[in-house]
């Protein structure tokens, strides 16, 4: 582009000098003619004057013609008709141009003989020569001009006259001169301006080429390259490809970026892809390829690379720098990014194909809630069919009856029994296969499924619960959702109404990730579940940074300590030992019950045995089971209660007597 611009300049500056040089040259030639033009119409008028002044004042003139020689009085009326003209030669001849008469200096002369035949013109029009005459090195422009002399309508003779138009040439020169050099000015200036607005037109047109090819190629938000130009020097760079290379094509996206768009609006979300775009650019080499393919997905061709480790560090490296915050109106905006990468020649050597592996583990790592960065492998299509066919499941659970609920027992020490069971969300395909929960509750969260699917099993919940004794209470999960709705306090007291529980023997369970965002909110919804008379449960207790600050900020009833504790046990039992024993204080100073989970096995019980926790909750106790096997589980659990000594099973049973630490071991 830059080379036809340089060779359409030189065109027109080649075109400017071709038009200087003709215009000198018709100027030139214009002023000559010109000059030509006006010395022989002056020299016409003398020469006719003459001639009717001779035709006049001397009627001997036919007779002089013909071969008289003037007398006294008429060589002075031709001495005095010369001297009152401008003629410094004077040449009278016969009508065949044989010169007769010569009158110069001031005298009358005849003929020599030597002066050649004059030529005139038509009769009454005189014929005019205009001669440059070089004599003593002075040069001198005379005009030569033969006029037929008439005598009573008849040819008589003929008039030469020699007039020195030098005088008069330089003046029209002169004259001719200024005018030009005014005109060559005007036409100069006008030229100039022509030339001007002519190089601007080019100059813009040529600007607006250059900027129609680069919109073309380019993006209009970030002037990033669009998509067809970006999958075109991605496959001139694989073209390129040495047998030890590789290019890794990282497609990324931002996370919600539809909630972004909608909390910035339009202009702020477009600001925000222009300041990522930018970080992007500090981020790559020269060699490497940006581009933005639309909306918020943007695209990186990593080159010159040798391993996949190099693709897996850039990659995080590309996630950890656009997740850092961003000032934008007056807010600080932190971001997540989701990557995808295909390499090739390993996924494959066109661009099309590379694109299309690298979106397809852009839409993977997404559709499967995993977020950050991820390596296309080939099963992932495989993989994206079943998460696809998960959620047409989820979907239709509700309405297919697909879900159920299991419960698993919940003991209390100091009574050496159940005291209740928490309530499971199950999922079971049409072919009545199990679906783990770690599969589809993040489904049904992303799908927005959790608040319908959480009230199916707080109803659920507190309709089995009805029929078991009293005294066994049923804890029911909550997800933040379910909150975000503002209708879970008339929810909860819709399910008591309808199944008769009592209050006091439903446990909601709720973790510290419920209380990060809209506190206030989540507060108010706390205080009016406490006024309904249910248990409020922390869950999942010591995994966050903060749970201590929501301790007595919210109306918690109980602390239920998370299972990655007794997890942790075999290889830091001491750490663990100490950790839980500062729990349970903090929970006895807050008049909270304290309850554990993941007590799998005897090992476990016999570590926390020495600890007052009031509850414990783990498969040493009791697996989740269905509704159905309630009444057995509990008939056992009171035989087993039955057989223990009489002062083991009494109220004042503690968690450090003896008997009670032996029930606990066996």
């Amino acid at each position: 582009m830059k080379k036809l611009k340089r060779t359409a300049d030189l065109r027109l500056i080649g075109g400017s000098i071709l038009v200087a040089i003709i215009f000198v040259t018709l100027t030139t030639s214009i002023m000559s003619t010109a000059v030509d033009h006006w010395i022989r119409h002056d020299a016409q008028i003398e020469t006719t004057g003459l001639a009717s002044a001779l035709q006049k004042r001397l009627p001997q003139l036919e007779a002089i013609i013909g071969g008289s020689f003037p007398g006294e009085s008429d060589a002075a009326v031709l001495q005095l008709i010369q001297s009152l003209g401008r003629s410094s030669h004077v040449t009278l001849a016969t009508r065949d141009g044989e010169p007769v008469l010569v009158l110069t200096g001031g005298q009358v002369l005849p003929a020599s003989g030597q002066e050649g035949r004059i030529h005139a013109g038509n009769a009454g029009t005189p014929y005019t020569q205009i001669k440059t005459v070089k004599e003593n090195g002075t040069v001198s422009v005379v005009a030569v001009t033969a006029m037929v002399l008439q005598h009573q309508g008849r040819p008589v003779g003929i008039l030469e006259t020699r007039i020195d138009e030098t005088a008069l040439a330089g003046s029209f020169r002169q004259d001719l001169l200024v005018a030009s050099i005014i005109l060559a000015s005007v036409l100069g200036i006008a030229f100039a301006i022509g030339y001007f607005w002519l190089n601007e037109a080019v100059r813009s047109r040529n600007a607006s080429e250059e900027r129609a090819e680069f919109l073309a190629s380019h993006d209009g938000l970030t002037g990033l390259l669009n998509r067809s130009a970006f999958q075109m020097k991605l496959d001139a760079a694989l073209a390129r490809l040495g047998p030890d290379e590789a290019i890794a094509l990282h497609h990324l996206d931002i996370d919600r970026f539809k909630r972004i768009n909608d909390d910035l609006g339009e202009e702020g979300a477009d600001k925000l892809i222009r300041l990522a775009a930018l970080r992007l650019r500090d981020q790559v080499r020269p060699c490497d390829i940006l581009a933005r393919l639309g909306g918020d997905e943007l695209v990186i061709a990593q080159c010159g690379i040798t391993r996949p480790e190099q693709a897996e560090a850039f990659g995080h490296r590309l996630a950890e720098r656009l997740s850092e915050p961003y000032a934008l109106e007056g807010r600080e905006i932190r971001i997540s990014v989701s990557i995808g990468c295909s390499l090739a020649p390993l996924h494959a050597r066109q661009a099309h194909d590379l694109m299309i592996k690298a979106g397809m583990a852009l839409q993977f790592i997404k559709t499967t809630g995993q977020r950050g960065f991820g390596i296309f492998r080939e099963t992932m299509e495989e993989e994206l069919v079943g998460r696809r066919d998960l959620e047409g499941l989820v979907r239709s659970a509700l309405q297919k009856n697909l879900f159920s609920l299991q419960f698993q027992p919940i003991m209390s020490l100091p009574r050496g029994r159940i005291c209740g069971f928490e309530a499971l969300l199950r999922l079971t395909s049409e072919a009545g296969t199990p679906v783990s929960p770690e599969l589809f509750i993040p489904v049904a969260e992303e799908l927005g499924l959790l608040p319908e699917t959480g009230e199916w099993v707080l109803n659920k919940a507190c309709e089995t619960a009805a029929g078991w004794p009293d005294g066994i209470s049923a804890a029911v999960n909550l997800s933040p959702s379910q909150f975000a709705t503002g209708s879970l306090p008339s929810q909860v007291q819709a399910a008591l109404t309808a199944s008769g529980l009592a209050p006091e023997r439903l446990e909601l369970e709720i973790t510290e990730g419920i209380l990060l965002k809209d506190t206030d909110a989540i507060l108010q919804q706390l205080t009016e579940l406490k006024a309904l008379g249910v248990t409020i449960v922390m869950d999942d207790f010591g995994t966050g940074y903060s749970s201590l600050s929501y301790l007595w900020r919210f109306p918690f009833d109980k602390l239920k300590i998370d299972r990655s504790f007794m997890e942790a046990y075999s290889h830091s039992g001491e750490t663990i030992q100490q950790i839980l024993k500062a729990i349970v204080a903090l929970g006895r100073a807050l008049k909270m019950q304290v309850t554990i989970e993941g007590i799998e096995t005897v090992f476990h019980a016999r570590a926390v045995k020495d600890l007052a926790i009031d509850n414990l909750q783990g498969y040493l106790f009791g697996k989740p089971m269905a509704d159905v096997e309630i009444p057995n589980a509990m008939l056992k659990d009171f035989v087993k209660t039955m057989n223990l000594p009489s002062d083991a099973a009494g109220p004042a049973r503690t968690a450090s007597s003896p008997e009670h630490k032996a029930t606990i071991a066996g």
